[in-house]
């Protein structure tokens, strides 16, 4: 982390970093390992330059033979828990993706929890700071006051044209250089000597923060977002007009014209060449060169000629590094020779022939149990590529496998379809169909009852899921198919009156009606075991399951768009967006688009980080099962994402009637039978 030269003027610099980060380490929420990973960054994450010049800044006046005092170690941890947690804050409110090449936590872990793990850092840093002194807890409070105050008037003055070179090194001074000031002076203070030498070292961090910054605002225009680690260019883009732009807007009128909000990525690119051909990048390398030697000369006269010229070295480092590609994105590592937390199969999967023979056995089957009731339904393309369907979502099943899942899948098919056909009209009907349903699913562990298409399909499903699910799972199935029937009642009788829900209830209504649990349960068929309870319930795994379902809902309403107006489906995120904002059809598509395809970026960024954040330390059998269901759901999304609704009301060769509604018309025969006495 340190160079050579810096090692050798400060041999105990290394060991009190590694002391630093077990005090950092600390903060955590007690009693809750799987949060840990929340307020830790993964090692080699951190570049820890605030502890260290609180560090080398003790040293240069304590002297740097020794090990520092532990006074300065805690100050240098308060720092870097303090920085961390303005950066936590920062990406909430800039929505960040990326935070030094790697995934943000506001991404990963969702911007609440980035908020309080912001929080929590802020306070583990006041603590420490309140240990120190009163004087360390005021300096802090002081200096974070001020850092708040200039985020707020670098917000306030987002593409400001009029916005001064004044205003910028204010506000620079502000949020960077009164942090790195601070570190400084923490450390100094430590030391124990005279004020005029702590404040010296106060002022070398505070322009060294100011050149450091305007260095940082330059590479934003001239490095890629690989050097970086983050998008390049982005400041133009949030309006955050730096020194080089400042100083282009004065001799460049095509500039102004080009910044604004909305900016487009062509024309930010077109406003970043003005800003790199007028010269306004050299003069602000002028400016960030000047804050560095007025730094420097901070340092004459402070301790010894080696610790000087040591701590001049590391800054030195520091204000070059910044062309140092960022670290390699984390990858899903390849499955471990060690046992494999999926249960093993053939491996090779269905083979096209094969799967063809599936299809056949499933038609058989239908005609069977009276699903379809000529082989020309049978043939109907919501139940013909079922086959193939189970094969995309179980990649790895073999024949046998393949044909118990895609069973299940037809039942699941046929009950959503019931409550949407087109000829149900009347709410009775559709509350009794809920209940005449419900009563078949509450049965199918015991004693199911086998009279009628839909019953006879639902045991027979039933019957081979049984043989390879515990009960644990099928009794926590068998209660998300009820939930989901009460929300498929609910939405048929939406679409029947015309409801559509605010923007507010639309997503939870919609996760009601899409099954959400019930395709997570099919997932753990194809799993081969139930998921442990550490694993269904961890943070990181709950916050990709709500991120992908919206991902996938958004997606799946532009797909079916056309379809839904046509039966006035209430809970189609398009509908629901026109309906209450009143934009145009095609700004609401737009819209929603532009969340499916952010939600499956957040899912990427997730599946990205969640390799570091799950990996056991202890090998143990949950951590272990997290890491398997990472590789599966990365490798089985793709597939995953070409499973859409196709027609579903293709009508039967009996008539006019689709086969929707005479399974239906048999079911409430049923219920109308049976229904009372049971």
């Amino acid at each position: 982390m340190t160079s050579e030269s810096v090692s050798r003027a400060f041999p105990a610099l290394e060991s009190d970093l590694d002391r630093v980060r077990e005090i950092i380490g600390m903060a955590d929420v007690p009693s809750r390992s799987e949060l840990a990973p929340l307020t830790r960054q993964p090692a080699g994450h951190r570049h820890l330059i605030r502890p260290t010049l609180a560090l080398l800044s003790y040293y240069v006046l304590a002297g740097p033979g020794r090990a520092a005092d532990v006074r300065a170690v805690k100050a240098a941890a308060a720092v870097e828990l303090l920085h961390m947690a303005s950066l936590y804050h920062d990406d909430v409110i800039d929505d960040a993706r990326q935070r030094r090449g790697r995934p943000s936590v506001n991404i990963v872990w969702g911007a609440r929890l980035a908020v309080l793990a912001g929080d929590l850092l802020f306070i583990s840093a006041s603590r420490l700071l309140s240990e120190l002194g009163r004087r360390e807890a005021l300096m802090v409070a002081e200096s974070a006051q001020h850092t708040c105050s200039g985020m707020i008037a670098e917000t306030a003055d987002r593409f400001l044209l009029s916005r001064t070179e004044d205003a910028y090194l204010e506000v620079t001074g502000a949020k960077t250089a009164e942090l790195l000031s601070l570190a400084c002076r923490l450390g100094a203070m430590q030391a124990g000597r005279d004020p005029e030498a702590e404040e010296n070292l106060a002022r070398f961090g505070w322009h060294l923060g100011l050149a450091y910054q305007v260095r940082d605002d330059i590479l934003d225009l001239t490095a890629t977002t690989g050097e970086l680690g983050k998008p390049a260019n982005s400041d133009i883009r949030e309006g955050v007009y730096t020194l080089p732009v400042i100083r282009a807007l004065g001799r460049e009128p095509a500039l102004a014209r080009l910044l604004r909000r909305g900016l487009t990525a062509a024309d930010a690119e077109r406003a970043r060449q003005l800003v790199l051909s007028c010269g306004a990048v050299e003069e602000a390398r002028q400016v960030a060169d000047a804050q560095m030697e007025t730094a420097l000369r901070r340092l004459d006269g402070l301790g010894d000629p080696r610790s000087r010229e040591g701590l001049t070295g590391y800054v030195r480092s520091v204000m070059s590094s910044g062309r140092q590609a960022a670290p390699a994105p984390v990858t899903v590592p390849a499955p471990s020779p060690a046992p494999s937390p999926v249960p093993a199969s053939s491996g090779a999967g269905v083979p096209a022939g094969e799967r063809e023979r599936v299809q056949e056995r499933l038609d058989a089957w239908l005609l069977d149990t009276g699903l379809a009731a000529t082989p020309e339904e049978a043939r109907h393309p919501r139940w013909n590529a079922m086959a193939s369907t189970a094969a995309r979502f179980w990649p790895d099943a073999d024949a046998e496998q393949a044909e118990t899942l895609a069973r299940w899948m037809l039942v699941i098919a046929v009950v959503d379809d019931l409550f949407d056909e087109p000829g149900i009209a009347d709410p009775g009907e559709i509350a009794r169909l809920r209940h005449r349903l419900t009563l078949l699913v509450r049965e199918l562990d015991d004693t199911p009852t086998t009279g009628g298409a839909v019953a006879t399909a639902m045991a027979q499903a039933w019957e081979r899921i049984r043989l390879i699910q515990p009960r644990s799972w099928r009794t926590r199935a068998l209660g998300h198919l009820e939930e989901w029937l009460e929300a498929a009642e609910r939405e048929a009788c939406h679409r029947l009156s015309g409801f559509i829900p605010s923007l507010r209830d639309q997503f939870a209504l919609r996760l009601g009606s899409s099954g959400a649990p019930v395709f997570l349960d099919s997932f753990e068929i194809t799993y081969g075991r139930e998921f442990e309870p550490a694993v269904r319930d961890h943070p990181l795994f709950r916050r990709l399951l709500d991120v992908a379902v919206a991902a996938a809902l958004a997606e799946n309403d532009l797909r079916t768009l056309d379809e839904d107006e046509a039966v006035g489906a209430p809970y189609n995120l398009v509908r629901v967006l026109r309906h209450e904002t009143g934009c145009t059809r095609q700004e609401a598509i737009d819209e929603v688009a532009r969340q499916a395809e952010d939600g499956f970026a957040q899912v990427e960024a997730i599946l990205t980080a969640a390799p570091a954040i799950l990996r056991p330390a202890d090998g143990s059998a949950a951590s272990v099962t997290g890491m398997g269901l990472v590789r599966l759901a990365r490798e089985r999304l793709p597939s995953w994402r070409t499973l859409h609704d196709i027609d579903r009301y293709s009508r039967s060769s009996a008539g006019s009637e689709t086969y929707l509604t005479r399974l239906r018309r048999e079911l409430l025969l049923d219920h109308a039978e049976t229904g009372v006495a049971r």
